[in-house]
């Protein structure tokens, strides 16, 4: 049945092993029909990697890296539209990671709404050199690609342009640029594409004129489905949780869950309201919530006890923190309790250990330690322990660099529980 269900329909005839035919992309090369399932490479950990730069392989990131690759091979320009969280940038900087550097220059430029006309053009033109009397260029042999992220945002002026968006308009039209000098001379740049991402407009992001949209490949990007949430979340941590325990890594699936409940909860109860304005969350706060999670180090986490409390301290600096009275407090802190108690059931001094208050955690120990020093994340119990802790750090500040004048009674409110 499987060995049916993976035949590859050739050209002559569409494929309906899968539900649409967009889950299918057509392999000229072997002349047949791929399901984009079938080419999702596995995820490989790679604990060097900055967490900002990992990027989870899904049916929707390969989708879109094809779509670049081919658009940039012929020259054509992108731009990819999407609400925030759904990988946009990330999605377009892993492809550009991927271009060999022999063959590519890159520029990233962000925009915002003071960015000006004159700032994109001196991005352009530092990054091409004089190839004849006028024209310009990356070196010969090479592509510059400019990736302008956030393209919409810059302001609306009175006569309703954008003048970023307006040069480069005319940059697309007319190959070129004209010299911003008095002799206003015409600067032909070549070897030149582009990439951009955007938001839908509102919220300080703005409507880009449609004759410039028009120049563009337009692929807009939608929330993933929960199921591939869940795979990316849980690729990035359990790939982090090789280094810790075995039981840890039993546990990470269960944080996953717990955190995307949670995340559809808040959203749900706790919804924007014009005194709550900011009550605005996304796959962006999952993704710091699981960054938090990743700085933890086998030395000071090797129970599921401390895994969880962990977990509560991330999920409730994150999206907690933000809530503005005792009620949405007292709502979000049962929320979790109840969840824990759940998927913890037969453990009892789990629950207990994940909810004992305070929840402090940090990582400044070695505050004063030179930059080589490792900076370990760990539970700091109690202020009692943080008091001390302090006292120390700044004992040591002052032998190393002299005493500092702190008031004492500052010191102290730092510490101090506030309940």
């Amino acid at each position: 049945m499987k060995i049916r269900l993976r035949k590859k329909a050739n050209v002559r005839v569409l494929p309906n092993g899968q539900p649409t035919l967009y889950d299918y992309f057509l392999d000229i090369q072997n002349s047949c029909w791929m399901a984009w399932k079938w080419v999702v490479p596995d995820y490989v950990h790679d604990p060097e990697k900055k967490f900002s730069e990992i990027l989870v392989p899904t049916i929707d990131t390969c989708r879109t890296t094809w779509l670049l690759k081919l658009q940039n091979d012929i020259g054509r320009p992108v731009v990819l539209v999407g609400e925030t969280g759904t990988s946009k940038t990330a999605v377009v900087q892993d492809f550009l990671r991927q271009l060999p550097s022999e063959n590519y220059l890159q520029l990233n430029v962000n925009f915002s709404s003071r960015t000006t006309s004159l700032d994109v053009q001196r991005n352009i033109e530092s990054a091409v050199e004089k190839r004849t009397k006028d024209t310009y260029g990356p070196p010969i042999g090479k592509k510059l690609i400019v990736f302008i992220d956030d393209l919409n945002m810059p302001q609306v002026d009175e006569y309703g342009t954008q003048q970023p968006i307006a040069l480069l308009k005319l940059f697309f039209e007319r190959g070129g640029l004209y010299e911003r000098g008095k002799e206003l001379f015409w600067k032909n740049i070549r070897d030149t594409c582009f990439l951009a991402a955007m938001g839908k407009a509102g919220g300080g992001r703005n409507e880009v004129d449609p004759r410039f949209v028009s120049m563009f490949s337009v692929f807009n990007l939608t929330f993933p489905s929960d199921e591939t949430v869940v795979h990316i979340y849980r690729s990035i941590l359990a790939g982090h949780a090789l280094t810790l325990s075995e039981e840890i890594q039993e546990a990470v699936s269960i944080v996953i869950t717990m955190t995307l409940e949670l995340y559809k909860a808040v959203v749900i109860e706790l919804p924007p309201t014009p005194s709550k304005f900011h009550y605005i969350f996304n796959l962006r706060d999952l993704s710091r919530i699981i960054a938090g999670m990743c700085q933890l180090h086998k030395n000071f986490f090797q129970t599921t006890s401390q895994f969880i409390r962990v977990w509560r301290n991330e999920f409730s600096r994150v999206i907690c923190d933000r809530l503005i009275n005792a009620e949405d407090q007292a709502l979000m802190i049962e929320k979790i309790k109840k969840q824990v108690e759940t998927h913890f059931e037969n453990k009892p001094e789990v629950v207990e250990f994940t909810m004992r208050d305070p929840l402090l955690f940090g990582d400044y120990r070695n505050a004063c330690a030179g930059e080589d020093e490792p900076r370990l994340y760990e539970d700091l119990l109690d202020y009692d322990a943080i008091y001390f802790l302090f006292q120390e750090i700044l004992d040591e500040y002052g032998e190393r660099y002299g005493k500092i004048g702190l008031v004492n009674d500052n010191f102290v409110a730092l510490t101090i529980d506030p309940d």
